[in-house]
């Protein structure tokens, strides 16, 4: 999944265990560092981010082995189907921001501004490149914008441009719009999978 359903996620998951502020934070922070950190988890880090991280990888583990993601990803050109999972990622955030308060009961722009705070908590465990990443982030607040199509399409062109398959910026655009309604239709029932599946990473 990608940021956005990332930092909800691990609110509902600081709800669900009544956390309190300092898990809720790590846990949310986790929500986007957790993207910028590879192999094991660093022990040494504060326990609450490392909870983060963790349930993190859990949601990532999950929604790869979803059976909802998998059919939707066999809906792209044959092309295209390889990178699927990753264009869903960002479609599910952008389904999530459209119908925000089919979701939940808070405002999304606040949220993001608690979330970046989060991140801020525990920026000195970020690497460099997440920083000036998340340093974008703010500016174009895109955990408040990821209603708007055009920080879709500007993610879709930056994981072709990693993956040096820029030519199928256009095609893999077009193939998203299409997906999305089914997409959204999904978002409930996966969203609540993800919710029910990872809870029980945080000690």
């Amino acid at each position: 999944m990608n940021f956005l359903i990332h930092c909800t996620l691990a609110n509902d998951v600081a709800d669900n265990l009544a956390a309190d502020t300092e898990l809720r934070t790590g846990l949310i922070a986790g929500g986007v560092i957790g993207d910028f950190v590879k192999g094991p988890v660093n022990t040494a880090w504060p326990e609450a981010l490392q909870n983060g991280v963790r349930l993190h990888r859990k949601i990532d583990a999950l929604s790869n082995q979803d059976l909802a993601i998998r059919r939707l990803s066999a809906t792209f050109p044959p092309h295209l189907r390889r990178f699927a999972p990753i264009f869903l990622d960002l479609l599910a955030d952008h389904a999530l921001a459209i119908d925000w308060s089919q979701h939940y009961d808070f405002a999304r722009r606040e949220f993001s501004q608690g979330c970046y705070a989060a991140i801020d908590e525990y920026a000195p465990y970020m690497p460099a490149g997440g920083m000036k990443f998340v340093t974008y982030m703010r500016e174009q607040d895109l955990l408040g914008n990821y209603h708007e199509w055009d920080h879709i399409r500007r993610a879709t062109q930056s994981v072709l441009r990693r993956l040096n398959r820029l030519e199928l910026t256009s095609a893999a655009e077009s193939a998203m719009q299409a997906t999305l309604p089914a997409t959204a239709d999904e978002l409930q029932g996966l969203l609540e999978r993800l919710r029910q599946g990872s809870g029980e990473v945080v000690s």
